[in-house]
């Protein structure tokens, strides 16, 4: 049997969340690359000199359209971070892992699309799993360490979302805008389902194909 050709997502997917990630982080590579100067000044004085920031500030005058301008910026640079939101099981929220110098969303901003990207590769794999799977064909084959992953994440994104629906405070102390997180919770839940379905799947198939073989040789 001739076996039409899969996309490749388990490449497609982690490049292109990176690609995005860039574009939407491009607008502020002015300011992230002073954040960066200012970190390597924390930490080698010596060898870094420190960024002039200028700062021009008028308090109490923000208008309703600045506000939402504000509102805006603020959901613009948190995506990055939220397309690879299982980071966060990762530990990688921490602030204490943010260097000194640098905004902690600019920072997850910047690492974790190149950490999140192992998830959308896994995430890949199931896709191409599946659209193998409608011609019988059993490559990639999902491990059951890629499992394992996706349904940490399906826990990790239904946790969320209970919380978010059930106490407030866990609204008030999400470290970026609880709607967005919970989105972002909604897409992980289905993408990481691919990858559970397709390992059942890939085992409903395999019991076929060995009852079939038994048959053949009855």
């Amino acid at each position: 049997m001739n076996e039409r050709r899969i996309i490749p997502f388990r490449w497609v997917l982690p490049i292109t969340e990176l690609i995005v990630c860039a574009v939407l982080l491009w607008p502020w590579r002015g300011f992230i690359v002073l954040q960066m100067r200012a970190a390597a000044h924390a930490h080698w004085p010596s060898m870094a000199a420190s960024p002039v920031l200028r700062l021009n500030v008028t308090v109490g005058s923000e208008t309703p359209r600045e506000r939402r301008a504000e509102s805006a910026t603020r959901i613009w640079i948190s995506t990055p971070a939220l397309l690879n939101l299982p980071c966060g099981l990762l530990g990688l929220a921490r602030n204490d892992l943010v260097p000194k110098g640098m905004l902690p969303e600019f920072w997850r901003s910047i690492t974790w699309p190149f950490i999140g990207v192992v998830f959308w590769w896994i995430v890949g794999r199931g896709f191409e799993a599946l659209m193998a799977s409608r011609q019988r064909v059993l490559r990639p084959a999902i491990t059951w360490v890629e499992v394992f992953v996706g349904l940490l994440v399906i826990a990790f994104g239904v946790f969320l979302w209970i919380g978010f629906l059930a106490d407030p405070n866990i609204r008030a102390d999400c470290i970026y805008p609880w709607r967005l997180a919970a989105m972002a919770g909604g897409l992980w839940i289905l993408l990481c389902a691919a990858i559970v379905a397709a390992r059942l799947i890939q085992w409903r198939i395999r019991r076929q194909l060995r009852r079939e073989a038994r048959r053949a040789q009855a």
